[in-house]
């Protein structure tokens, strides 16, 4: 059994992606050639990520808002008539 869903083919353009990316170095030990993670590289990607994602957040949040202040305004929609409805019948 492989230690890898993938291939050894695919393992290694993998690697030069990113290791062309920066995000990965590549030693040499002999006939080995063990790679390391870059820190500088992957803190800028995930700072970068991190605003993007806080303002994706806060807008959704935004929509949320929007939608429930427009479906509580709407008598159209089923949920609004439903509580509209139930009052009309609690009179």
């Amino acid at each position: 059994m492989q230690p890898f869903a993938i291939s050894q083919p695919a393992i290694s353009k993998h690697l030069r992606v990113l290791e062309r990316a920066g995000l990965i170095s590549r030693g040499r030990d002999a006939q080995r050639r063990p790679r390391s993670l870059e820190a500088g590289p992957l803190a800028e990607a995930n700072e970068w990520l991190e605003r993007y994602r806080q303002i994706w957040e806060e807008s959704f949040e935004r929509l949320d808002d929007l939608l429930k202040k427009l479906t509580t305004q709407n008598p159209r929609h089923p949920k609004t008539r439903h509580t509209a409805e139930r009052k009309r019948v609690l009179r």
